[in-house]
């Protein structure tokens, strides 16, 4: 027999006239299916007894209404007659009484109709009941394997990647601080973190939703009062008042001597891994107002990540809010875990202070102090200035400063180690202050004179002429200090392209003005301050160096020198750097 369908009736409707056969090998299919049940499911017992219900009272009708049955037609659908040594099926045209209210084809054990006429086999009574046996078999085998006839199960969760952990020690994943997630990948959603159970977080979720049901319909009770300026509150929230204030007078002001040992305890033993102890520190309502903005901030951030907002596994910031631009960052920074899974930072872009979101950055810049960057300013021309900011003496904004480049440099190595290092900082003034271009860095002592040991230019005023000016500067150090300097290699791809286009101009400025017939380029870096090797590099790069008779010889390309004057009349100098706005004397031991 075939799940949803019973031996002796035709898949169009028609019935054998032998009711006793019927019911004969109806029993030996009912008990075949006993002994098979195991490996049904419950989809197909269901479609199997529906249709064994309706064979037997269809059987009956027809039997007892063959002899007056009128002429009806039906809805007639292909069949593929099997042998048979019984009765065969009536060709007559006999139908059902009930096939005019029913004229959907016959269903497959998968629930779907047949799309062909094998698909489709009429079973005989005279069959011999191993060869039934062995298709029913066969059949509830691939009604085992296909699915499609069982209801879609709930997914556990769609978004989840079970390869990702928590990044707490001893922490399985499972659990959620709202009590509303089967599990987390973050410190914010760590139950373990925040030194709670996941049971005890579903039950803190249960019962803050209690409360904001009664909150609401205290709301909508409310609503009936008339919405005055001056408007008396209710005795509600006059109790409400009175019960916050003796639940914040009942707490203790300070700690037991078994109290402050618990919290050594917990924090010799876990660290920076788990959350400072936070009971008898304050009154256990401001406690729990605490512990649910941890929870709806912990839930806003599982919205998130299910938006693809928050990335997980890469730690890869995706954008920065950085004053009035939203920057795209290029590589990976090493910032803080639980910053870095957000996706987006918001910066302070005169402290370069990191936040988490828009509200804290709003908070932070209505009393930040600082207009600029710390240190010496050493140059001013127009609105443009540089500052001298000492790695040993401002640590913290250094730091930041590294990190902020990381985003956009991929040879960068240095992030927090920044007491060798002396931070050279440009930026644009206006009303609101000085706003970061870029900056470079050099070390307090370097072996090898490098002026430059990472340069940026931020990605909004790029393509401008910052970045020249940055160079220029450096060297421009490099002349007051009496020195040759050079890059600290390797340079990045963009960090290669300007100083090729740099040194290009200096040499071509250099030529412009030379009027003798021998050249040397001791002298040509003595006077600009750039290595020799950079200079040999960039004349064989323009094809102006050349071997002849025993002796290297510059050539003076004119075409090059009349190219450079063009774009130097079109460009203008709103983009140069004047050496007498520099007030700067070396650092000592340098």
């Amino acid at each position: 027999i075939f799940i949803g369908r019973t031996a002796g009736s035709s898949s169009d409707g028609t019935e054998d006239s032998d009711f006793s056969a019927d019911l004969e090998h109806t029993e030996a299919s009912e008990s075949a299916r006993r002994r098979s049940s195991t490996r049904l499911t419950r989809a197909s017992l269901r479609l199997s007894q529906s249709s064994q219900a309706s064979v037997f009272s269809s059987g009956r009708r027809i039997t007892r209404s063959q002899q007056g049955a009128t002429n009806t037609t039906a809805k007639k659908y292909p069949l593929r007659q099997s042998r048979s040594s019984g009765s065969d099926t009536e060709a007559n045209g006999e139908t059902r009484s009930g096939a005019d209210r029913d004229e959907t084809p016959p269903r497959t054990p998968t629930g779907n109709a047949p799309s062909s006429e094998s698909d489709i086999e009429v079973s005989s009574p005279g069959n011999d009941l191993d060869e039934r046996l062995a298709k029913e078999l066969s059949l509830k085998e691939a009604a085992a394997h296909d699915l499609s006839h069982r209801p879609k199960r709930r997914r556990f969760h769609e978004s989840y990647n079970f390869n990702m952990k928590c990044p707490t020690p001893g922490c399985n994943s499972l659990g959620h601080l709202t009590g509303r997630h089967e599990r987390h990948f973050s410190i914010s959603g760590c139950p373990l973190y925040h030194n709670l159970s996941a049971d005890e977080c579903k039950g803190k979720a249960s019962t803050r939703d209690k409360q904001a049901e009664e909150r609401t319909l205290s709301h909508r009770q409310d609503e009936n009062r008339h919405s005055t300026r001056n408007q008396a509150p209710t005795d509600r929230q006059l109790r409400y008042k009175e019960k916050v204030t003796e639940l914040r007078r009942k707490r203790n002001s300070t700690l037991n001597k078994e109290q402050k040992e618990k919290h050594m305890d917990h924090r010799q033993s876990h660290g920076a891994s788990r959350e400072p102890l936070l009971e008898n520190i304050t009154s256990d309502y401001d406690l729990e107002l605490f512990r649910k903005a941890q929870a709806r901030a912990s839930d806003d951030l599982e919205k998130l990540r299910l938006a693809g907002q928050v990335s997980e596994g890469s730690n890869m910031i995706k954008t920065i809010v950085f004053g009035r631009y939203e920057l795209d960052t290029w590589y990976h920074s090493p910032y803080p875990e639980e910053y870095a899974r957000l996706g987006r930072l918001y910066m302070c872009e005169f402290c370069l202070k990191y936040m988490k979101s828009q509200t804290i950055l709003r908070r932070h810049m209505a009393k930040c102090v600082w207009k600029h960057p710390p240190g010496d300013e050493i140059y001013r021309k127009g609105n443009i200035s540089v500052f001298e900011v000492d790695g040993k003496k401002n640590k913290i904004y250094c730091q930041n400063l590294c990190l902020l480049a990381k985003l956009f440099l991929d040879h960068k190595t240095l992030y927090y180690d920044v007491e060798p290092f002396l931070f050279y900082v440009m930026t644009e003034a206006d009303n609101t202050g000085c706003h970061l271009v870029g900056y470079f860095s050099k070390e307090k002592n370097s072996f090898l004179n490098y002026n430059v040991s990472c340069i940026l230019t931020m990605p909004q005023y790029m393509r401008q002429g910052y970045g020249k000016m940055l160079i220029d500067f450096s060297y421009l150090l490099s002349k007051v200090e009496e020195k040759v300097g050079s890059p600290e290699r390797p340079l990045s791809d963009l960090g290669l392209i300007s100083y090729r286009s740099y040194w290009k101009e200096v040499l071509l400025r250099y030529l412009n003005n030379f009027q003798g017939k021998e050249i040397s380029i001791k002298e040509i870096s003595q006077e600009t301050a750039v290595n020799p090797v950079d200079i040999v590099s960039t004349l064989q790069s323009l094809q102006m160096l050349k071997y002849w008779k025993g002796k290297h010889l510059v050539l003076k390309r004119q075409d090059l020198i009349d190219d450079w004057k063009a774009k130097e009349t079109k460009r203008g100098n709103s983009k140069t750097i004047d050496p007498t706005a520099l007030k700067w004397t070396p650092p000592k031991g340098t």
